[in-house]
């Protein structure tokens, strides 16, 4: 950093609640309505590259997390797509970038400082297992990309409900040796993971040379670009393990005023945010435009729970006012909105929440409860625009866009 970079700053720029809104979601690739042209795997792997990352998860009440993501930016489209990109392609892979997530192959690297501790925090504290790894390891070499069913269960031991790597020790090796870098997911067969080593995928995984501060600000950068706007709390989540993020606040914070330097970044103040908050610097030309009444997001939507626009919990509140929690794991009787209620985006808002449940023998989709926010203002037109909504998944799921009934309320 040059002298006189190191003591300019910018100036602040002003948004309003609206245009940060409309920022984030313009950010996400949520803002207009996609392509009539078929969805190629081209247009699934540039939307993990923008994204960074795409949460998975094993639920499957309309479709699974990650397909769901892409749908909400994309359309209908084939899900077998996303086989083409693990292999042949070996465009993308998985790590703990936000939990366990989809993330670009070449991005992979970024997360070697995380591997490196789970590296040493296994053989410091779990060394009685090292033979097995070791074990699993090899054979990986020696034959080829395997998953757990090529494991054999030890003789007489049975799994028990709470087990969470199941009876097999191999299982749970296969896991530490993925989160350690030692193996790579090359690819999932029905949903299960098929682990391989990185000198057959990735052979620089480990000989590339990055220095902490240039891997720091590459993430910043992504996370910021994913983001649109964002304050340090927001940025830190974005890429994540389980709890821990790769980049805690403080250096966070360091890397949002390191990237204001280098112009990647301009410091801003949001309309009913406290808290400092930056802007992605490629979105000033969209800002721009949005100020002279173009270009603000027209596209309604359904989201995932577990999409990267909402996953942070705190910024939809401080955002959109809108407080979501999954309630899968709540009681029935203490459901509010449902078991796996999906946010509703209509040109840049978030203005209700619907709980789907797909019947794939009838190929009929049930709206088993529909709720518009207090502050959502609903009149015939938002209505028409959540029902094409909802029509639109209804193809993606493999049914005509009629297939749907509510049991609630008629939009």
């Amino acid at each position: 950093m040059s002298d006189a970079s190191a003591g300019f700053q910018c100036p602040v720029e002003r948004l309003t609640r609206r245009e940060a809104q409309a920022l984030a979601v313009i950010a996400q690739g949520l803002a207009q309505p996609p392509s009539r042209r078929r969805v190629r795997s081209d247009d699934l792997r540039d939307l993990v590259r923008r994204l960074g990352c795409v949460q998975l998860d094993t639920i499957s009440v309309i479709s699974r997390s990650h397909e769901t993501v892409a749908f909400s930016r994309l359309g209908p489209y084939e899900l077998k797509l996303w086989e083409t990109l693990y292999e042949p392609q070996h465009a993308i892979t998985e790590y703990w970038a936000h939990a366990a997530a989809i993330i670009p192959m070449e991005h992979l690297y970024l997360y070697r400082s995380h591997m490196s501790r789970v590296h040493d925090m296994l053989r410091k504290d779990y060394p009685e297992q090292q033979s097995v790894r070791d074990a699993v390891l090899q054979r990986i070499r020696d034959e080829g990309p395997l998953a757990s069913r090529h494991f054999d269960a030890p003789e007489g031991k049975t799994t028990q409900a709470w087990d969470w790597y199941g009876s097999k020790p191999e299982r749970e090796a296969l896991a530490d040796l993925w989160s350690e870098g030692s193996l790579i997911l090359r690819r999932r067969d029905n949903f299960q993971r098929i682990f391989d080593v990185p000198e057959r995928l990735l052979p620089d995984l480990w000989e590339r040379e990055v220095r902490e501060d240039e891997r720091v600000l590459l993430l910043a950068r992504r996370a910021l670009s994913a983001l649109g706007v964002t304050t340090v709390p927001w940025l830190a989540d974005y890429f994540r393990t389980g709890g821990r993020p790769h980049l805690p606040r403080p250096i966070a914070l360091q890397a949002l005023r390191d990237l204001a330097t280098t112009f990647d970044a301009a410091p801003v103040e949001i309309e009913g945010i406290a808290e400092p908050a930056w802007m992605a610097v490629d979105l000033v030309p969209a800002l721009d435009r949005l100020r002279q009444r173009i270009g603000w997001p027209t596209r309604t939507t359904l989201l995932s729970p577990f999409d990267n626009l909402t996953w942070y919990r705190p910024r939809g509140e401080q955002l959109w006012d809108f407080h979501y929690r999954l309630e899968c794991y709540v009681p029935a009787p203490k459901r509010i909105y449902g078991y796996y209620s999906l946010p509703i985006l209509h040109r840049g808002r978030l203005v209700g929440r619907l709980d789907p449940s797909y019947d794939r023998k009838n190929r009929l989709l049930t709206i088993k409860s529909f709720h518009w926010e207090p502050a959502a203002r609903p009149n015939e037109a938002m209505g028409r625009a959540v029902s094409k909504a909802i029509g639109e998944l209804c193809v993606f799921l493999g049914t005509d866009p009629d297939r749907w009934v509510t049991n609630d309320r008629v939009l």
